[in-house]
């Protein structure tokens, strides 16, 4: 691979990684977040490990893994990974996933793989999280490359160009990758793959036909659910903004207090379930004619295995019969659960904070958290019954 080529958008390599420490660890603010997350190692032995770090994967193993582990242990009723039989230990993958929390995702999933033996997968990001310039640093270093967002013209096409052909250099050179199926998260949890997303992987492959140019990607769809989302109400807050101030646009101080919610807010249980391979998925299926068609097929296909794979709480239930107010999926929970989620739906209302003189539109966000909770099982039911 060209490492000069792609300097902008991969992961450091083993050359950059002491330069990048060194940086790191001179930063009061990294500091301040470091010891905001009350792990048992200080600071200072964080530098000496650091200083040992050579490379990603070093990096990975001895500090990243073990800050997921502490907020996994702390923030979660449970973690579970499922479906590894769709993979090998040495197998180089393109994992598309919903997509829940900005950093857990993708964090969590590293963490569960390596628990399995598998390939630790580099991680897509768009570069309008980094927020701070050492944040850049901070997410190569764990392994991240990056996605170039807000570009103008013809600039759109160079960037997707070189993201695609990155991605398949790296697996083709054995390297397991995990990007977003769409950009950004879906707010209201109905989980959808952008047939651009798809587009924009085959740019890479030198193939224009679409299923030969996603091949050599290897694409698994993987499904993350969390019984709790710590960011709901903070979807259902920005629902209202869109609605009520013409124009709103969240800012990078909104993805900053986003991005801390969902790292130490309440998750309860959590499950990633590793789908079939998109070479298997295809097996028996027409596609139609025509590029736009034929992707937007792909998608589908991509959608239906990961809402097959959905792990569905009480939670989930009780919000699909409230919306229709009904009790059709009452064998799923108790009189107690059922309580308990209206409970908790008014607690998540009640921390919805607007600007002045913006009154918090209590039915609107009632309606917003339930369709939340709801889509899951929305989803999963149309998966194994589209009719």
């Amino acid at each position: 691979m060209d490492t000069e080529k792609y300097k902008s958008i991969r992961p450091l390599t083993p050359e950059e990684v002491p330069a990048a420490t060194a940086q790191l660890t001179s930063l009061a603010p990294l500091r301040e977040v470091y010891e905001s997350l009350g792990l048992s190692a200080s600071w200072d032995e964080l530098m000496a490990v650091l200083k040992t770090c050579r490379s990603v994967e070093d990096f990975k193993r001895k500090v990243s893994y073990h800050w997921v582990k502490h907020i996994m242990a702390h923030c979660c009723r449970s973690v579970e990974l499922t479906g590894t039989e769709h993979i090998s230990q040495a197998g180089a993958y393109t994992y598309i996933s919903n997509h829940r929390d900005i950093i857990l995702d993708s964090a969590f999933l590293n963490v569960l793989l390596a628990d399995v033996g598998a390939v630790f997968p580099e991680i897509a990001i768009g570069d309008n999280l980094m927020i701070y310039p050492w944040v850049e640093t901070l997410v190569k270093l764990n392994g991240s490359f990056l996605v170039r967002r807000n570009l103008q013209g013809r600039e759109v096409l160079l960037a997707a160009k070189l993201l695609s052909e990155y991605m398949h250099e790296a697996v083709g050179e054995g390297k397991s990758l995990w990007i977003a199926q769409r950009e950004g998260r879906a707010k209201d949890s109905s989980d959808e793959t952008q047939p651009a997303l798809l587009k924009m992987l085959s740019l890479g492959s030198g193939q224009r036909e679409a299923v030969a140019a996603l091949m050599p990607l290897n694409i698994v769809p993987v499904t993350c659910s969390y019984e709790y989302d710590p960011c709901d109400y903070l979807k259902a807050q920005e629902m209202q903004l869109k609605r009520d101030v013409e124009g709103f646009k969240k800012s990078s101080e909104d993805d900053g207090i986003n991005m801390k919610t969902g790292v130490f807010g309440w998750k309860g249980r959590v499950s990633f379930h590793v789908g079939r391979p998109l070479s298997e998925l295809l097996v028996g299926i027409d596609l139609p004619e025509g590029d736009q068609a034929r992707y937007a097929s792909l998608a589908a296909v991509l959608d239906r295995e990961i809402h097959r794979g959905y792990a569905l709480y009480p939670i989930n239930y009780v919000a699909a019969d409230e919306l229709r107010g009904e009790t059709s999926l009452s064998q799923h929970y108790t009189p107690d659960e059922r309580a308990e989620a209206l409970r908790y739906i008014d607690t998540r209302i009640a921390l919805v904070r607007l600007p002045e003189g913006l009154a918090p539109d209590e039915p609107f966000l009632r309606k917003a958290l339930l369709t939340m909770y709801a889509n899951p099982v929305y989803n999963k039911l149309r998966a194994y019954d589209p009719s």
